[in-house]
C-alpha cells in the first residue's frame, strides 16, 4: 500500500512539475507576447543595438539608392547638358558618383538610426505591428507584420520615409521622387510557426487557470504521499529539474537556431539579438522558478528531522526565545499556533508559489523569501511563548 501511495504521489507531482513550466510559458505569453505595452517595452532596446543599426541602416540605404535609380539620374542629367560626349563620360562617371552618392546616403542614414528619432520611430512601427499580433498568431497577415512561410517580417517602410525625409532636408533634392516603399525585414525565422501559433493561443486561455491548477495538482500529490513533507519536497526537486533541463533545451534550440540562419544567409549576429531580446523575460522567469523551486526543497528539508535540519532550527529558537521571554505568555495565541501550525505553512507555501507563478521575476522570487522567512519567524516566536 505505502509504495503504490508513492506511485501515486510520484506521478502526480511529475504532472505538476510539467504545469509549473506550462504555467510559466502561458503567463510570458499573456505579458510579453500579447501585452502591447510590455512587447513594446521588450523590444525597445533593440533600436540602441549596433548590430541592429548596422543591419537597419544598410536595408535602408539600398532601399533609398534602389530606387533612386542614380545611373538613370545621371545619364538624365547629361543628356540635358547638350555637350558632345557627355552621355559617354556620364556612363564612365556613374559608377564613381554612385559609390560616393552611396556612401554619403548611409552616413546620413546611419546618423538618423542611432538618434533618438529613430528610438521613437522604432517604438511606434513596433507598437502598430503588436496590433496585430492576434493576426499573426492565428496565421493572417497584417500590413506591418506578415508571416512569410517560416518567417516573421516587420515592414521597415516607414524608416525608409523618415530617411528620405531627413536627406531632402540636407539639400538632397533628387531623392524627393524616391517613393514610399516597404521594407521586409526578417526579425525571426521559426521553423513550426503554425503549431506555436496554436500553442499561444491556447497557452493564452489557459494562462489563469495552469498556475491553479498546478498547485491543485501538486497538493494531491504531497497528500497522496505517505510522507506529506517528503512529498512536497520531492515534486519541489522533480519542478527545479525539469525547469534546468527547460532551460537546457532553450540553449540547444537557440544553438540550431543560429545554425539554421547561418546556413540561410542571414546576420547571424542580428537575428540572436532579436531573438534573445524578445525571450529574455521568459529566461528569467524559467531561471528565477528554478532558483524558487530549489530554495522552498531547501526549506521544506530544514523542516524535517535532519541533521542538518535540527541544529540549525536549534539556532534559530535560541536566537528568538529571549523575545518570546519579553512578550511573555499569551496561552491563546500559543494554542491557536500549535493547533493550526501545518495548514498556516500550507497556506504560505500556496500563496508563494502563486505569487510566483503570477509574476515570474528576480524581485518577486526575492521578495517572497524575505516575506516568507519573515513569517515563518514569526509564527515560531509566537508557537514558542511561554506556556
Amino acid at each position: 500500500m505505502r509504495t503504490l501511495r508513492w506511485t501515486g504521489a510520484v506521478v502526480l507531482l511529475v504532472i505538476s512539475s510539467l504545469l509549473v513550466v506550462a504555467s510559466v510559458t502561458a503567463r510570458f505569453a499573456r505579458s510579453e507576447l500579447l501585452n502591447t505595452d510590455r512587447y513594446v517595452e521588450t523590444v525597445a532596446p533593440l533600436a540602441s543595438d549596433p548590430d541592429v543599426q548596422r543591419a537597419i541602416t544598410t536595408r535602408v540605404t539600398d532601399a533609398v539608392m534602389n530606387s533612386a535609380d542614380l545611373p538613370a539620374l545621371i545619364q538624365q542629367i547629361a543628356q540635358a547638358t547638350g555637350i558632345k560626349g557627355a552621355e559617354q563620360a556620364a556612363t564612365l562617371a556613374a559608377p564613381a558618383i554612385t559609390n560616393w552618392i552611396k556612401g554619403q546616403v548611409q552616413r546620413i542614414v546611419g546618423e538618423l538610426v542611432t538618434s533618438p528619432q529613430f528610438a521613437t520611430l522604432w517604438t511606434e512601427i513596433n507598437r502598430s505591428a503588436h496590433t496585430q499580433i492576434d493576426k499573426l498568431l492565428t496565421g493572417e497577415d497584417g500590413t506591418i507584420v506578415s508571416t512569410q512561410n517560416a518567417d516573421v517580417v516587420i515592414n521597415l517602410g516607414p524608416v525608409v520615409t523618415a530617411a528620405k525625409d531627413n536627406l531632402v532636408n540636407r539639400g538632397w533634392g533628387f531623392l524627393s521622387k524616391v517613393p514610399d516603399v516597404s521594407i521586409p525585414y526578417t526579425v525571426a525565422t521559426i521553423d513550426n510557426l503554425p503549431e506555436i501559433q496554436r500553442y499561444v493561443k491556447l497557452l493564452d486561455k489557459a494562462g489563469t487557470w495552469l498556475p491553479i491548477l498546478a498547485l491543485v495538482v501538486l497538493g494531491l500529490g504531497v497528500w497522496c504521499a505517505p510522507n506529506h513533507r517528503r512529498g512536497l519536497l520531492v515534486g519541489l526537486l522533480i519542478s527545479a529539474v525539469l525547469l534546468l533541463l527547460t532551460l537546457g533545451a532553450y540553449a540547444v534550440f537557440r544553438n540550431k537556431y543560429a545554425e539554421k540562419l547561418s546556413a540561410k544567409g542571414f546576420n547571424t549576429d542580428v537575428a540572436l539579438t532579436v531573438w534573445d531580446q524578445l525571450l529574455r523575460y521568459l529566461v528569467i522567469a524559467l531561471a528565477t522558478t528554478t532558483v524558487a523551486a530549489a530554495l522552498a526543497a531547501i526549506w521544506v528539508y530544514l523542516a524535517g528531522p535532519g541533521r542538518g535540519a535540527t541544529l540549525f532550527r536549534r539556532g534559530v529558537n535560541t536566537a528568538i526565545d529571549p523575545v518570546g521571554r519579553a512578550i511573555g505568555p499569551r496561552p491563546g495565541v500559543r494554542t491557536f499556533i500549535r493547533r493550526w501550525q501545518p495548514w498556516i505553512a500550507v497556506v504560505l507555501a500556496a500563496g508563494a508559489m502563486w505569487w510566483l507563478l503570477a509574476n515570474p521575476t528576480v524581485a518577486t522570487a526575492l521578495l517572497i523569501v524575505a516575506v516568507v522567512a519573515l513569517l515563518t519567524a514569526v509564527i515560531t516566536l509566537l508557537r514558542r511563548l511561554p506556556a
